[in-house]
């Protein structure tokens, strides 16, 4: 899931925000969300007592939008860390990431806490492990299964606040992506490496490095080294995407043809293409703000109590009514959240962190980086 926004610098206007971005990013938050209440939750796990037949089989490629919001960060993140030095950039994702991550993930505890029931069954360790947003490191579960796509957001933010540091990002950003492309395609096609795919991300580079090279391309031009790291990119998406098929075939027992899973990936694709270059042009205005904001906490909270309330509400209201009260509900949490929570989080973080930043080595670049 994607987990910020579009950047806009001290400096800039409103206007050079990509709202386009941001209303990807809220469909993308949607459509993993729909996925999971229709049909992941009766398919796999046992996490709802009845299914939607059909309509879930209908939106069983939702899986799909968490790739999507790869390739969002990988161009938001690009652009965001450009002219930033590493401090500053890793105390804005920070600040970022950890206030909805705290408020959505004690929600959910709360929630599976007094419903004490499997598979939704936790306890205070968890949470704490929880607190970490590392918590299979010490050896606890996520407290929800969405929370998996946000650590490989981090390890993502970790290796761009190293970039930075070094002075390899932006200068030397179009090689950086080169070394990283031999990495996946060599790690996904040959070796299959866990270790390797856990720190490089081989598994889902593809994506990261094709929204790199888009962002890279529509800012600063279209070298002949961008455009075959695009295209290496864009080529291994789908060999991703046919992997992530292969893998819902070996735990669901079924899976959507090769050839629906090639079109769908391509269809995700050239939607982001078509926002990332189209949306700059097109004025945010605040409803469009707002989606985007508010896709973050939505996909942080939706599932697991989602799942609870919608076993609660179904043999009262039926299963459709308690969908539209699930969906309904997480939107109004995830505002409220985005509204009050973040704000005064980021507010305080900032606060903790920012005059930590005179004692520490600190590196700027110019912006925009020149051409390699």
């Amino acid at each position: 899931m994607r987990v910020h926004q579009s950047p806009v610098r001290s400096g800039d206007s409103a206007d050079q925000r990509n709202g386009l971005l941001d209303l990807l990013r809220f469909a993308a938050a949607l459509t993993v969300a729909v996925y999971h209440f229709l049909y992941r939750g009766a398919q796999e796990g046992g996490y709802l007592d009845f299914a939607f037949g059909a309509a879930g089989v209908s939106v069983s490629l939702g899986y799909l939008g968490v790739n999507l919001f790869f390739m969002i960060s990988g161009f938001v993140i690009i652009w965001s860390a450009t002219g930033r030095d590493w401090y500053g950039f890793s105390v804005g994702r920070l600040a970022r990431l950890y206030p909805a991550h705290v408020v959505a993930m004690t929600i959910t505890f709360v929630t599976m806490l007094w419903w004490a029931q499997p598979p939704f069954s936790t306890d205070l360790f968890q949470w704490l492990a929880n607190l970490t947003m590392l918590a299979p490191i010490l050896g606890a579960d996520f407290m929800d299964g969405a929370y998996w796509s946000i650590v490989i957001e981090i390890i993502f933010y970790g290796w761009v606040a190293i970039g930075l540091f070094s002075g390899v990002l932006p200068r030397h950003t179009d090689t950086a992506v080169a070394v990283w492309m031999v990495l996946v395609m060599v790690n996904n096609t040959m070796l299959g490496s866990r270790p390797v795919e856990l720190l490089f991300l081989t598994e889902y580079g593809s994506y990261f490095a094709f929204g790199i090279m888009v962002w890279r391309i529509s800012s600063l031009g279209g070298s002949a080294l961008r455009l075959l790291l695009a295209g290496l990119a864009l080529i291994m998406t789908f060999h991703a995407a046919e992997v992530q098929r292969l893998d819902v075939i070996f735990r669901l027992g079924e899976a959507s043809s090769a050839n629906v899973v090639a079109l769908a990936n391509a269809g995700i694709i050239a939607a982001f293409v078509l926002a990332a270059v189209l949306g700059r042009r097109i004025k945010a205005e605040p409803w469009v703000l707002a989606l985007g904001g508010i896709s973050y906490p939505f996909y942080l909270v939706h599932q697991n109590a989602g799942y609870i309330l919608m076993n609660l509400a179904e043999p009262t209201i039926g299963k459709w009514a308690a969908f539209a009260l699930a969906l309904a509900l997480s939107l109004a949490v995830s505002w409220a959240i985005y509204k009050h929570v973040e704000p005064a989080g980021r507010t305080l973080i900032r606060a903790l962190f920012s005059p930590i930043g005179r004692f520490l080595p600190r590196t700027a670049s110019r912006y925009p980086a020149p051409a390699e």
